[in-house]
């Protein structure tokens, strides 16, 4: 069975469409200023950096959704937090937000980390 929703970090290409949704959301209004923002954020991950930008698209490649994910070192151990997310679908949010956290748990499994709420 083909899965409705794909998640994954976001690469260079998907900078762009995923503008809309930072947009929409107010988190970035120039579209020069949120490429630059991915573009430090992608570059630091492939140094292990400590902060995942993460995409969800449909079946046809279409975003629906952006998050910001960040692992943070405390004395518990390492702990990951989503400081934005931003969901826009108006036909299936709720699937939409239940694959992102499928994607944020599988993060969180692979770093080692354990969720913030």
């Amino acid at each position: 069975m083909e899965r409705a929703y794909h998640v994954a970090e976001m690469t260079a290409s998907e900078i762009d469409l995923a503008f809309p949704l930072a947009a929409a959301a107010d988190i970035a209004t120039d579209l020069d200023q949120w490429r630059r923002y991915c573009e430090g954020i992608i570059a630091r991950q492939q140094l292990d950096g400590d902060e995942r930008l993460m995409i969800c698209a449909n079946a046809r490649g279409y975003l629906k959704a952006v998050c910001l994910a960040r692992l943070t070192q405390t004395q518990e151990g390492a702990v990951l937090d989503v400081p934005m997310q931003v969901v826009a679908t108006v036909l299936d949010e709720e699937g939409v937000r239940e694959a992102l956290q499928e994607g944020i748990n599988a993060l969180a499994h692979r770093t080692g980390s354990s969720l913030r709420s």
